[in-house]
């Protein structure tokens, strides 16, 4: 049994991207300008199927008693030195409610498909992740700080979703 070079290359955690096509909302020159946050951490979200006891011929048996629970997605990101990303997610999010003129955007309207690659040390797309539906639902504060060795402003978000579909690239 022959291991091809390809097969002893080790994915590492620093191989990724989020990408996000329009941001609902976004007006001016740049509203057609695609997202990517420079993220520094993210998990990929758990899915489960909740299971329920069915009698069936005198015997209890576990079948899936719904459909598939996609879990929330936690990212961490760098915060660019124009504020864009940061400012994106912000007016995102004022646009679905605001709270202030209107109570709620359509379901519809503030929703984008986005999609999270993940390449190997060779910079070849090895997985992509697609995200069907998503929107933040949390932005994280931006913390200003002298401290010595802390030299970039990071903020985070949590994003949810309708479903995702894992693709492998290789």
């Amino acid at each position: 049994m022959t291991i091809c070079d390809t097969e002893l290359n080790k994915a590492t955690p620093t191989n990724f991207q989020l990408g996000f096509p329009v941001i609902p909302g976004q007006t001016g020159l740049n509203a057609n300008t695609e997202l990517t946050l420079n993220i520094h951490s993210v998990v990929l979200p758990a899915i489960s199927i909740n299971p329920i006891d069915v009698n069936w011929q005198g015997a209890l048996h576990k079948v899936a008693g719904s459909p598939v629970d996609f879990e929330i997605m936690n990212v961490q990101f760098n915060v660019d030195a124009s504020f864009r990303n940061w400012l994106l997610l912000f007016n995102w999010m004022t646009f679905i409610g605001n709270g202030h003129d209107k109570m709620m955007e359509n379901h519809k309207d503030y929703v984008v498909d986005s999609s999270l690659s993940v390449t190997n040390n060779f910079n070849q797309s090895v997985l992509a992740v697609k995200f069907t539906d998503m929107w933040p639902t949390n932005l994280q504060e931006v913390s200003f700080s002298y401290k010595e060795g802390e030299v970039l402003l990071e903020s985070g978000g949590t994003f949810v979703y309708d479903y995702f579909k894992v693709t492998s690239i290789i």
